[in-house]
């Protein structure tokens, strides 16, 4: 398995990481996959791997990989941003009563995802499939604009264009390539509300008749 980006768009995707943001997780897997799945953002796991979905929620999104047949070596993963967002929050031990900090995901900003816009606009437009399953909302909004929300088009099939930034005319415009969208809900989703593995069940089932 191996990333497509050169070596010239990685050092530009690191120039862009900063404030309270870490690492660069580029996307990873079969150059001629299956189809592309776009997540969110890596989490603490991913950055010390530098691998997508390596932490808990891969392992869920293995499960999902396995329903649908494929494995990861079939597939290409990628997210809409290749960082880590944090936050820093003050957490008090309970064995000890002691305060400290520690870092906490959070979604990425607009102005974080437009940094590392190009990274997966690269990836798209030279990877040989049209297909793409996306997992929660950040990689959905990133491919077909902020009205669309995970919760209401989950397993719905949308063919046409997506969003890529131009940074000429600072604006996210529509790829003259079209493509087969499919959004579903993030594996990490389930861990907090199991009852959307009923949903997430269905959604496979349908893109698996894709494939």
């Amino acid at each position: 398995m191996a990333t497509i980006l050169p070596a010239d768009l990685l050092t530009r995707g690191w120039q862009t990481v900063h404030g309270n943001v870490e690492g660069l997780v580029p996307g990873n897997g079969s150059l001629t996959p299956r189809f592309i799945l776009v997540g969110e953002a890596p989490g603490e796991t991913e950055v010390t791997s530098h691998k997508p979905f390596t932490g808990r929620a891969g392992i869920e999104l293995d499960k999902s990989l396995a329903t649908l047949g494929v494995t990861r070596a079939e597939v290409f993963i990628t997210s809409a941003y290749r960082s880590r967002p944090f936050k820093l929050v003050t957490k008090t031990s309970k064995r000890t009563g002691e305060t400290y900090q520690k870092k906490d995901n959070r979604p990425p900003t607009k102005q974080e995802m437009i940094s590392q816009a190009f990274l997966l606009d690269y990836e798209l437009a030279h990877l040989p499939t049209d297909l793409i399953l996306t997992i929660g909302n950040t990689g959905l909004q990133r491919l077909l604009g902020n009205d669309y929300r995970v919760s209401s088009v989950h397993g719905q099939l949308f063919t046409g264009p997506v969003r890529r930034y131009d940074y000429d005319q600072k604006k996210f415009v529509p790829t003259q390539r079209s493509y087969r969208i499919m959004p579903t809900f993030h594996p990490a989703a389930v861990f907090y509300n199991r009852q959307l593995q009923v949903d997430l069940a269905a959604d496979l089932a349908q893109f698996k008749q894709l494939l």
